[in-house]
């Protein structure tokens, strides 16, 4: 599977695959590229939401939010089984770990994502992870980091990490502002969910989202 930025990959967070199928199809009128299957929905319903969404967009690259700490090449085959394209390690897993599902990746053609929640060293770890055959970096400012302190989002550490690294580098945002900032500093990949999805306009909003950060984005410079 080729990555082509800018790709816009809409989070569904719910709890139950009815809501992520709902949301899942306003995304694509709305015009994103990749389906993920968040975390919470993979914690209440185990993996069958990966294979329902994708019997549902069989066009749509489908990818599985593990944040994976352990096992990784066995989340890798998991995916792999239920027909999805992407799953995500966590880059503060064990060096093993994120070894493992490199190296499950090779034998099952499942893309692997490195999200750095959690990363004190982001620019460090991301070398090493890319250095080991992940294929894209994702930049995570958690929810609950956000919580604490909402004045700083993933952007953060995007310009370091970019220069740290040649394969793409993916950004999880808030909200259009954060977004277009991303996308205008060469993020190949946007990521967004709450609170954008879970609006009363979640349809226009999103078409929204879409434009703007199509708009704003700019290809990043090459190390």
């Amino acid at each position: 599977m080729t990555i082509k930025p800018p790709i816009i990959q809409l989070a569904l967070d719910f709890a139950t695959i009815e809501e992520a199928l709902a949301v899942a199809q306003l995304g694509v009128e709305a015009g994103v590229d990749w389906l993920e299957i968040g975390t919470p929905l993979i914690v209440s319903q185990g993996l069958s939401p990966i294979g329902a969404m994708v019997r549902t967009f069989p066009k749509f690259p489908v990818l599985a939010d593990y944040k994976t700490m352990d096992s990784g090449g066995k989340n890798v085959h998991r995916t792999k089984a239920q027909g999805g394209h992407i799953m995500t390690v966590c880059a503060n897993a064990p060096d093993e770990t994120v070894q493992a599902a490199v190296a499950a990746s090779k034998e099952t053609g499942v893309l692997v994502v490195a999200d750095t929640i959690g990363v004190k060293q982001q620019a460090a770890r991301a070398r090493q992870c890319a250095e080991w055959g992940v294929h894209m970096i994702y930049l995570h400012y958690g929810a609950d980091q956000r919580n604490a302190d909402g004045s700083q989002d993933s952007v953060q550490w995007l310009e370091e990490v970019l220069k740290a690294v040649d394969i793409p580098v993916g950004v999880g945002t808030f909200g259009v502002e954060d977004a277009v900032r991303a996308a205008a500093q060469g993020a190949d990949l946007i990521a967004i969910g709450h609170p954008v999805i879970s609006g009363p306009n979640a349809a226009q909003d999103l078409k929204e989202f879409v434009q703007a950060v199509r708009t704003s984005y700019r290809p990043r410079t090459p190390r």
